[in-house]
């Protein structure tokens, strides 16, 4: 049983990052509020923030706004369904470093890292039947693929955006993509 936290944070209640998600099933999934969005003529540059053990955790997530669909007619379209570097992930400061350390906990992987200096690059596909468009309130779902070139570090992650709920969830693909994905949000 997870205990429900909160805090009100400029209008925006935070909550548990893990509330949401039954341990139970197994999988390490997080939801982060979206307290910021601002439109760039390509994109949308979020920050997101949650709560975890009563201390504030969060990114900045850059999702470009011209990701066709990836199903079409109920089958498969790579064509319109990937695009590289479609997602930036960058760190928010000591937010985003006690992100990656409650992401790791939860992952139960050891890390003293902080969140990376970088910007993470992540391919996309997006899993939906219809193109995102984040200027509406809707419900998008992408698979995201980190570090590509590199079988060390390559990951994956279910990356979903509620724009009406306002709300980012990240959902773990696969419990062996754990390591991979702490040590490149971690990358010196």
């Amino acid at each position: 049983m997870v205990k429900q936290q909160s805090d009100t944070h400029n209008n925006y209640t935070l909550e548990d990052i893990t509330s949401r998600f039954d341990s139970a099933e197994g999988w390490s999934d997080v939801f982060l509020k979206i307290i910021s969005d601002v439109q760039t003529n390509i994109s949308h540059i979020y920050v997101a923030k949650g709560l975890y053990n009563g201390k504030t955790v969060g990114l900045q997530i850059e999702l470009n706004s011209n990701i066709g669909a990836g199903i079409v007619n109920g089958a498969l379209d790579s064509q319109s369904g990937f695009m590289s570097h479609a997602v930036q992930i960058k760190s928010i400061g000591q937010e985003s470093d006690e992100f990656v350390k409650a992401l790791a906990e939860l992952y139960e992987q050891t890390t003293s890292k902080g969140f990376t200096k970088q910007t993470i690059s992540a391919t996309a596909f997006s899993l939906n039947e219809k193109s995102v468009n984040l200027d509406k309130k809707d419900y998008y779902r992408l698979k995201l693929f980190f570090e590509e070139n590199d079988e060390n570090l390559y990951s994956e992650v279910f990356l979903n955006i509620n724009t009406e709920k306002r709300e980012i969830e990240i959902h773990e693909k696969d419990e062996s993509y754990r390591e991979p994905i702490i040590k490149t949000w971690t990358k010196e």
